[in-house]
């Protein structure tokens, strides 16, 4: 995955790692480890996609007074976080189409700065009733629109 400029993440916000949120297994040479995994990084990705919507009074029942849908996510795991790590978390628009964008979500340690992930979400407008796509609603452009 192609990195995006940091000064684009124009959203931030905190999350700390719950021991429910690690897997815990005896690995290879008897070591025990315990640590986030790619699997456990999506749930804190959808509560940072909720908390960026509700900074700008969205929903994902309401984005701009449209819906959306969510056909792909890509996630990239890169380093490991542990139950009581502090992470920051940063979130941009990016590559806004004419009905599509992507939410690009970063996740780094806050003391380190190390970067424990990104994901790549890419949101497709959408009306359910017609089942058709929309154009990205002016109000959610302007904010995003370089």
């Amino acid at each position: 995955m192609s990195e995006a400029p940091k000064e684009s993440f124009n959203f931030k916000t905190e999350l700390v790692v719950r021991r429910s949120d690690t897997r815990s297994a005896t690995v290879v040479g008897g070591l025990f480890v315990s640590h986030l995994t790619y699997e456990t990084f999506i749930p804190l990705v959808n509560e940072v996609f909720d908390a960026f919507l509700e900074s700008n009074s969205w929903s994902k029942a309401n984005i701009a007074g449209a819906n959306i849908i969510i056909p792909k996510m890509d996630v990239e795991y890169k380093s490991e976080a542990k139950a009581g790590d502090v992470l920051e978390f940063s979130a941009g628009v990016f590559n806004l189409g004419k009905k599509s964008c992507e939410l690009h979500i970063s996740a780094s340690q806050k003391v380190s700065k190390e970067e424990v992930g990104i994901a790549k979400i890419s949101l497709v407008f959408f009306d359910y009733v017609s089942k058709k796509t929309l154009e990205i609603p002016s109000a959610f452009r302007a904010k995003f629109e370089v």
